[in-house]
Formats: C-alpha cells, structure tokens, sequence
C-alpha cells in the first residue's frame, strides 16, 4: 500500500526534470510505498512528449495529468484532490532529493508533527552546495520542536516536508498569487500542525538555483506591492482564526520586509 504522495508541477519541462526523475527513482524507500504525481500545466505538445520519453527510464508508481492552466498552485491543488496517499510531500521539478528523503521522512511523520529534512542549494550539481536558509534553520533546531516561533522559517516553503493528509485537510494553495503562496498555504494549515520533527541531516532536499526562475527573476515594483498587501491582508484576517498569533504577526513581519528591499 502506498503511503506517500509525491506531488511534482511541471511547466515548460526541460532536462533537469530527468534529473529531479532519477533522485526519485533512486530512493531507499520500496517503490509500492509511494507515487508520484505528476502535472503539466501550460503549453502541452512536445513538453508531454518529452515527459512520457524519459518516464520509460524508471521504474517507479506514477500518475499523470495535464492542466492547460500554467499555475503552480492550481496544479498542486489538483494533485491533493486526485492524490488519496496518506502522506504528502511536495516537489519542485528542478529539484532533487537524497536517496534516503522519503524513508527518514516517513520515520518521522504522523498526523500531528510534520517532518522535516536537511535543505542545501546547489547550481550545477549536488556536489557543489551552498547554504540554504532552512538548512542553516534545521542545524539549530532541536530533533522535536513545537514552538511556532522557532520553527518559522520551515512554514514559508511548502517543499522539503512531509505532512499528513489530515494536516493540509481543506486547506489549499491561493492560486491569484505567483509568489508567496507557499508560506500562506503553510501558515493556513499551522493551527493543525504540533510541532516538526527532523530527519537525519544526511536526508536532504536539494533546491536548484536556475536562472530565470521565479525567486531570481525581477518583479513589476507595483505588481509586487499589490501582491504583498494581498498576503499582509491575509495574514490579517488569521488574526481572528484559529492560528498561533504570534506566529502570524512573523509572517506578517517577513511579508513586510519585502516592501523594504523595493524602495
């Protein structure tokens, strides 16, 4: 029985989803305790083609859909709904894992604490990593926390976590926003969540520094000003729910230094 639900966006695919492929099918965890779900949202033609070529290459559990709308977040959102695993973990398509990710996942997973792994950067390969702000967060943090405070960092990334299907509940990406959904999304589902517990630092997710990707490219000045009243709008209201409240008044803080770096 499959445990766990891999769910992996793809917009425009080009050779490092192969890549991304390969550290899946490479994984310690057997093969039947997990699938993977894979969307392609936008332009289809040779983009599904190239999908399909290289899947031939592994061997394992697999479901794919194309989505016609090029949004990360509506194709998430469509992989929680047709996804039935108990467990899921989201992935980006340039990113890899270490081979033990899933499994030191799954050791430390339940329906109330959300496991965590080692994140570290890379550009051209695994070999050459540079630091990532979750992965400095994770050396610091105890093997169980249940401070919101302190584990804060990992609630603004959606990725490099494994989280119980009762956690996310209803809870789902906003899809009119193209930048900071993550850390909405994962702030939405935190009244639900006790606490994190860590794997072993030698499982790790690998974050792929590309180029023109959306955390490196310039933004719209006034876009991005319409975009973070929008989230500090959200946030507000949180206020009124069942979140921690100082939890949300951190988020709230980390939205609001992005307007600083603008002007």
């Amino acid at each position: 029985m499959a445990l766990i639900a891999v769910l992996l966006p793809t917009h425009k695919p080009k050779d490092y989803l192969e890549r991304c492929f390969k550290s899946l099918d490479a994984q310690t965890l057997p093969k039947n305790k997990f699938c993977i779900y894979i969307a392609l949202n936008g332009p289809r033609e040779e983009y599904e083609i190239y999908i399909h070529a290289i899947l031939y290459e592994f061997n394992f559990h697999y479901k794919y859909i194309y989505l016609n709308k090029p949004s990360v977040s509506h194709a998430r959102n469509h992989l929680i709904e047709i996804s039935s695993e108990p467990y899921i973990t989201f992935m980006d398509d340039d990113d890899v894992v270490s081979s033990n990710y899933l499994e030191s996942l799954l050791e430390q997973a339940d329906e109330k604490f959300i496991a965590i792994s080692n994140v570290c950067n890379f550009t051209e390969n695994i070999e050459n990593l540079t630091p990532n702000y979750m992965g400095l967060a994770f050396n610091r943090l105890s093997n169980k926390e249940i401070s919101k405070l302190k584990i804060r960092k990992f609630f603004s990334s959606s990725c490099g976590k494994l989280i119980h299907r009762n956690i996310i509940g209803t809870t789902r990406f906003d899809t009119k926003l193209t930048a900071g959904e993550d850390s909405l999304f994962m702030t939405e589902l935190s009244h639900r969540v006790v606490g994190v517990k860590k794997t072993d630092s030698s499982a790790c997710y690998y974050v792929y520094e590309r180029p023109g990707s959306t955390t490196r490219s310039k933004v719209n000045k006034w876009r991005e000003i319409k975009r973070i009243n929008y989230l500090l709008w959200k946030y507000s209201f949180m206020m009124f729910g069942r979140q921690d409240k100082l939890f949300v008044l951190s988020r709230i803080a980390a939205t609001m230094k992005h307007v600083k770096r603008l002007f």
